[in-house]
């Protein structure tokens, strides 16, 4: 419902956008003014002669043959495959990047039921973990660039690729390690020439995705989408990394495509940097060796790419490269370079057995310590479970209990505010036109029966932490990506298709808010949260994974429970005192009845002789 309602919204704007573009439109004068500009350029480009035409046709040829040349260069590619129990993986005879990386299993599938690849670009240029080389004193690569490896089989698991000419032979090893979604890449540089040479080397990482995939599920909601991708550096400052691999002090640093439109160098000892995803990263670390370290900086940067009809951007190529200082070579010298590449799921496992702090590529946001106490926790009900839905459910179970006390608190306070409605309402009032004493005499009624207004709020802000935690936890934790839990919800990181849970979410929340007190405030404003907030939830919960809003489901449903349960013992307490307290009432009425007798008799005796004091006095006087 709230989806169909959304689109008609989205059609209308459409459609009177489009309708406010035809009455705004230009008329067919303008169009002609338009053909004359068209047609007086021309005149102006045959008066000024033939050259006046011929860079265009010269750029024409220069893209025809760049297009060509491209053509037949991808004609000559040859591929050679890593496969392990985890990924298969083809590496090109280009410039020994990899073409693709695919990981196996059920779980890692796209919607169309195809396997995962974490290589995303298809250009030579643009492959991951190409081979970089740069001449220092030319400054210009020294590789060509129409170069062709040698591929050499070294097992199911690893490969060899060579190139040489007079001056340089470059070798390189890939080798998939024991760890899942590890690749060793080891680069070696020889000097065949007769004169030294200053060489720099790098290691690029790449990562195109789409605008349209990385939009913002709800504008103007910090709901982001899975799709979202960041540029990923950690390093330390050159003036902290003196002290040695022990006791140097990283920085991680995360840009997003707008800030990386703008490159970013960042200098100082490298842990790693990479690309990512929300659950995928694709990074590479150098592995520390002996004396000073040699990956020196690293380079962050978006760009464009592509436009549609509108000229928006089609999407986006991200970009990080590990740079390892220059390194002089003399003749008949080489150099090695050694360094861990990481192409895979966020598995918080898998990273920490990958080691090189690949474990901080998992935003957990501001809560992050709550957010992995919350994922341990999750991940051990799930070893005894065996299903993340239903362990979902159990720690919401284990959160309330923790915050019972507190809660059990505010639900007295609330149910006690319940049984003053009635003394509320009389002085709403007596005091609705001053705001001032109605405050007062509220303040003071609630000091007399020893309640705190505030009490109820303070469970649900003590709660907010844990909700950002397990938002950030359980909107990035790839465990539980296409995770089942039952009946039609098969991927607990992705929104209800059907909107069951928002739904039920929905009537809870009214069903809460109905049993809430607002006799603090106005009618019009009780019933604006009684409507009001239900359906702002409901439409939040639209778009979250379904894991939270089964987190939120429950939580909502076990605290309509637990207020229940707290009004219903009250009940019995305060009908264990009714008996007690009428009694008093009623003593209290008869002594109030008889004394007020009494009193009205003893006035009209007093009276009459009052009445002639005062005429003696009169006489008198």
């Amino acid at each position: 419902m709230q989806g169909n309602s959304r689109l008609l919204y989205y059609l209308a704007i459409t459609v009177i956008a489009v309708a406010a573009a035809f009455w705004l439109a230009p008329q067919p004068k303008a169009e002609k003014g338009k053909e004359g500009d068209k047609k007086s350029s021309v005149t102006q480009q045959k008066a000024e002669g033939k050259d006046a035409v011929k860079p265009k046709t010269v750029e024409w040829k220069t893209e025809a043959e760049q297009h060509a040349k491209a053509i037949l260069r991808l004609k000559q590619q040859r591929t050679a495959r890593i496969e392990t129990e985890l990924f298969v993986a083809t590496v090109s005879n280009l410039n020994a990047g990899f073409t693709s990386f695919k990981l196996k299993g059920q779980r890692y599938r796209d919607k169309d039921g195809k396997p995962i690849d974490i290589v995303t670009t298809d250009k030579e240029r643009y492959l991951p973990l190409a081979v970089q080389l740069e001449d220092v004193d030319e400054n210009a690569p020294a590789i060509d660039p129409d170069a062709l490896w040698k591929v050499e089989r070294l097992s199911e698991r690893g490969i060899r690729l060579s190139w040489s000419d007079n001056a340089l032979a470059v070798a390189r090893k890939l080798e998939a390690t024991d760890g899942p979604y590890q690749v060793w890449v080891t680069t070696t540089i020889a000097n065949r020439g007769e004169k030294t040479r200053r060489l720099a080397h790098a290691i690029s990482s790449h990562h195109y995705v789409e605008s349209k995939s990385e939009k913002a599920t709800i504008p103007f909601l910090p709901i982001r989408s899975p799709y979202v991708s960041n540029g990923l550096c950690r390093y330390a400052l050159a003036g902290k990394a003196q002290q040695g691999q022990d006791n140097t002090e990283y920085e991680l640093e995360r840009f997003d495509r707008k800030t990386l439109l703008t490159p970013h160098v960042l200098k100082g000892p490298v842990a790693f940097t990479g690309v990512e995803s929300v659950y995928f990263l694709s990074a590479v670390a150098p592995h520390p060796g002996p004396g000073p370290k040699e990956a020196e900086a690293c380079l962050l940067k978006s760009s464009q790419r592509g436009v549609d009809s509108d000229g928006d951007p089609l999407g986006s190529l991200f970009s990080s490269e590990l740079r390892y200082r220059a390194v002089t070579l003399a003749p008949g010298q080489s150099k090695s370079y050694r360094a861990l590449a990481y192409l895979g799921p966020k598995m918080p496992a898998d990273l920490s057995k990958a080691g090189h702090s690949f474990i901080k590529s998992i935003d957990l946001g501001f809560f992050s310590l709550i957010s992995e106490g919350l994922t341990w926790l999750l991940r051990i009900i799930n070893n005894l479970v065996g299903n993340w839905g239903v362990s979902i459910i159990l720690l919401t179970l284990l959160v309330k209990i923790v915050l019972y006390p507190l809660t059990a608190k505010s639900f007295q306070s609330m149910a006690k505010m319940r049984v003053l409605k009635p003394e509320m309402d009389r002085i709403n009032e007596l005091y609705k036109e001053d705001r001032e004493k109605k405050g007062a005499a509220l303040m003071e009624l609630y000091r007399q029966h020893k309640i705190n207004p505030l009490g109820g709020c303070l469970p649900m802000l003590l709660q907010l932490p844990i909700w950002f935690a397990l938002y950030a936890s359980l909107s990035t934790n790839i465990e539980l990506f296409n995770a089942p839990f039952t009946l039609w919800w098969q991927d607990l990181s992705s929104p209800d298709p059907y909107y069951v849970l928002p739904v039920a979410l929905g009537v809870l929340m009214f069903v809460q808010q109905k049993m809430t007190p607002s006799t603090a405030m106005d009618p019009v404003q009780a019933k604006m949260m009684l409507y009001l907030m239900p359906a702002m939830m409901m439409s939040f919960m639209l778009f979250l994974p379904a894991g939270l809003c089964i987190y939120i489901l429950t939580n909502s449903a076990m605290s309509i429970g637990q207020q229940r349960l707290i009004e219903h013992r009250l009940k019995h307490v305060s009908a264990a005192h009714a008996a007690p307290v009428q009694e008093v009432k009623a003593q209290r009425a008869e002594t109030d009845s008889d004394s007020s007798a009494d009193k009205q008799s003893v006035s009209v005796i007093r009276v009459i002789p009052n009445k002639s004091k005062r005429r003696t006095r009169r006489g008198r006087k």
